[in-house]
């Protein structure tokens, strides 16, 4: 019963990640999102996932994982579809 909770909560933290990254895909658009939080979050998760590892608790260590790569994929669509600033632009 343990670990089902700890499955259940690791993929409901995965889970709501994917509206946003739905969300960014379907728009192209990133401009709302804060790249330090995204970032913090990955930081989170990767000594999460070290913490799983050390104490050998798998649930932690296997969703902990996956949600890793979801914040990993809106990172890179964050990068990919923020605004570009002015001065930027100018230089095209």
């Amino acid at each position: 019963m343990v670990e089902f909770i700890g499955y259940l909560a690791g993929a409901l933290a995965m889970v709501s990640f994917l509206p946003q990254v739905i969300k960014t895909m379907r728009t192209r658009s990133a401009g709302d999102l804060s790249l330090a939080m995204l970032l913090l979050t990955l930081a989170t998760n990767v000594l999460y996932f070290a913490y799983g590892v050390a104490l050998g608790l798998t649930p932690v260590v296997i969703m902990l994982g996956v949600m890793s790569v979801v914040v990993v994929l809106q990172i890179i669509l964050t990068l990919r579809f923020r605004p570009q600033s002015r001065a930027s632009k100018g230089r095209k």
